[in-house]
């Protein structure tokens, strides 16, 4: 039973995380958005390869449904998902440095 809690945690983590509601998954698995709301309350569960299009859809590795801890293990989706994200807080990490440059400049500006 333990096991169906952390897949249903960590289903519900990784829509939420990539902003994918119920109905989108299931248009993405070509099901019924019930169908993807009854697994995130523990009435049903999905089979193997419900599980791997799930996983697909959520682009992420099917294992990653059923850890709790780091995954253990690196393929390219892992990598790839790993970069897009570095590089989205890279991208926000630049927006902000250059806010505070311009407003830095304009501090300096006042006093001259």
């Amino acid at each position: 039973m333990a096991m169906m809690k952390v897949f249903v945690s960590n289903m519900k983590k990784y829509r939420k995380l990539h902003k994918i509601s119920q109905e989108k998954l299931a248009e993405k698995i070509s099901t019924v958005p019930n169908y993807i709301a009854q697994i995130e309350v523990g009435k049903r569960f999905s089979s193997v390869s419900m599980l791997e299009l799930i996983a697909m859809a959520l682009n992420i590795d099917s294992p990653e449904l059923f850890t709790t801890g780091p995954v253990t293990f690196i393929n390219n989706k892992s990598l790839e998902r790993m970069h897009q994200e570095i590089m989205l807080e890279f991208k926000q990490f630049e927006s902000n440095y250059k806010q505070f440059e311009k407003s830095i400049s304009e501090k300096i500006k006042q006093f001259q």
